[in-house]
């Protein structure tokens, strides 16, 4: 269970991947043993920590978690012996001081490179993947890993460019793609291949990756919604973002005179917020709490300049410049053409309900207007419009279907002798002609005898045998048979077993890219590397996997062996390729 010179320096009782088990530390790695196991399940070497995670010592659960540098992997282990907090801080004194004795060797590498980049001091950075309950285990003042100073360089690196920004790159897409961040495991953990020989057939994906990142997204037409937060004290608050304020002033032009007036000369950003909060202005349309609500010079005055701006109709706009395809303003004629009445639940403001609807109308509209024009700019002046163009309204509602279509343009076939033209058809008269020795009229009158002969009665039923009926639908099912999809190994295979088979073929096909794109003289180096991974997927990964199945029912050995042969064969015939061409290129010996 244990290799040539390790030992253990703490082991205690825990449960990890909810079952329960015996966690070690040793001069090497740290591993779990599962109760009743024989080897370790968990087993995580001491160059591959990344973070450390403790919870509280008050807590009900004496934890600890060790994420690894590998993408989205960290275990957590539950300590369950009586002296499980004393024995959770050996563990965690044990790893942090391998964490300590690492960053120290790297800091003693850095300090003699000029290239090098010094960690930044402070407490080891929070992960994505740690439980909110978990706090860090590192004390202030504590340098940081290699692998956090690679993600603190990454964080800085997110809007610049070089290393740092591809590397931020790379480590989202893996997070966001499982089954790439599955095969980068297999092959770069796995030394099959290095970190830049992977990515450098997947540029496109770090390109779009980059792009999609640094496109900015509009602002949503949506309108603001601001929710309380409650706190550990039952406290409300409110958090107040950039954007979060951008959009208030935007959705109401008086709070933004009011704030422009107010802040920072006579009022403190803060305070003028929790004076909004608080007043008639943020609360009329919450369910009537308006009444209740203080007095307040500001934002009762900002009020009445929203109402005042709601309760007036927009102003009207000019409408030379507006396409007549969209023009509303139309239709009025065109009822009175048709003869017809004008709909008079669509006039706004001509009933009850829409006059108490109409205000919110013109706010929900203004809003609308307002997020448009922060969208598209600036609305252009009359002298720079364009001259209406009459072409396209015409292109948007002629039909082309309902023209008349005009005759195209045709060459007159005028041919002389009409005769030579039929006969230059009709083929060649010489192969039509009756044999020697035989007697037109002898073959005439015999076609006519076996016409007569052949006795047909179209006024009867026409019987179709019974064994007819049977054949055809034999055949019928049979012809449905090929068509069904064979069942394959999603159907035979139990899922895991099925998932480490396609990993497997992920694997083994990235591999054999490698291994043909290798084949040139000056990449000797990386095809006798390729090689080596290729026989260890043929003699490891695919051997594995035929035991496994091998241990189950018959029909899973043979979905097993029909979803491995064609990479069995790619394998195969990869490694005769190398074979040949080794013998090729061996020095010959002169008789």
């Amino acid at each position: 269970m244990w290799d040539a010179g390790e030992t253990i320096t703490t082991q205690a009782l825990a449960v990890c991947h909810k079952r329960p088990g015996t966690a070690y530390l040793t001069n090497r790695r740290l591993a779990w043993v599962p109760q009743g196991g024989l080897a370790p399940t968990v087993s995580v070497k001491h160059d591959d920590i990344s973070t450390l995670f403790v919870n509280a010592e008050t807590s009900a659960k004496v934890m600890l978690k060790v994420v690894e540098l590998k993408p989205n992997t960290s275990h957590a282990f539950i300590f369950t012996s009586e002296n499980a907090l004393k024995e959770r801080n050996e563990f965690k004194g044990g790893i942090a001081s391998i964490l300590a004795l690492r960053q120290a060797r790297a800091s003693a590498g850095a300090s003699g490179s000029t290239a090098g980049t010094p960690a930044t001091p402070g407490g080891a950075g929070s992960s994505a993947a740690g439980s909110p309950a978990m706090s860090d285990a590192s004390a202030p003042g504590t340098p940081r890993t290699p692998s956090q100073s690679r993600m603190g360089a990454v964080r800085r690196g997110l809007n610049g460019t070089g290393p740092s920004a591809e590397l931020k790159v790379r480590f989202e897409l893996l997070k966001q793609n499982k089954d790439l961040a599955m095969l980068h495991k297999d092959l770069v953990m796995g030394k099959h291949v290095s970190e830049e020989e992977f990515w450098e057939s997947r540029k496109h994906l770090l390109r779009n990756k980059a792009a999609m990142d640094k496109q900015q997204k509009g602002q949503s037409s949506a309108w603001l919604d601001l929710k309380p937060e409650t706190g550990e004290s039952n406290d409300v608050k409110y958090v107040m973002t950039p954007q979060v304020i951008h959009s208030v002033c935007q959705q109401y032009p008086s709070i933004k005179r009011a704030y422009d007036a107010f802040v920072p000369d006579k009022l403190s950003e803060a305070e003028f917020w929790k004076r909004y909060f608080q007043s008639r202005f943020f609360h009329r349309s919450r369910s009537g709490r308006g009444a209740n609500e203080p007095d307040d010079d500001i934002f009762d005055k900002a009020l009445e300049e929203d109402e005042e701006e709601t309760k007036n109709a927009p102003k009207r706009i000019k409408l030379d410049d507006i396409n007549k395809l969209v023009d509303l303003s139309t239709t009025e004629e065109d009822r009175l053409e048709s003869f017809t009445s004008p709909d008079s639940t669509m006039a706004a403001g001509k009933t009850k309900e829409s006059k108490e609807a109409m205000p919110l109308i013109r706010r929900f509209n203004r809003y609308a207007q307002r997020v448009l024009n922060s969208t598209v700019g600036p609305k252009r002046s009359s002298s720079t419009l364009e001259p209406f163009n009459m072409n396209g309204v015409e292109r948007a509602i002629v039909l082309e279907d309902l023209q008349e279509q005009k005759e195209a343009s045709r060459i007159i076939l005028d041919i002389q002798d009409t005769r030579r033209y039929f006969e230059s058809q009709g083929g060649d008269l010489k192969s039509s002609k009756i044999p020697e020795g035989q007697n037109p009229v002898e073959v005439l009158q015999l076609l006519y005898d076996n016409f007569r002969s052949h006795k047909v009665e179209l006024n009867k039923p026409f019987y179709i045998p019974a064994t007819t009926f049977d054949a055809l639908m034999k055949n019928v099912k049979a012809n449905r048979a090929k068509m069904m999809p064979p069942q394959d190994g999603s159907q035979l295979l139990p899922p895991q077993l099925y998932q480490d088979a396609l990993s497997c073929h992920a694997a083994g096909n990235e591999i054999l890219r490698h291994f043909w794109a290798s084949t040139s003289m000056d990449k000797a180096a990386k095809h006798l590397r390729m090689i080596g991974s290729l026989k260890k997927i043929r003699d490891e990964n695919i051997k594995s996997l035929l035991i496994q199945a091998s241990s189950l029912d018959g029909p899973c050995l043979d979905a097993m062996k029909m979803m491995l042969k064609p990479m069995q064969n790619a394998i195969h015939k990869a490694l005769k390729h190398a074979e040949m061409r080794r013998l090729k290129m061996a020095p010959r010996k002169i008789v």
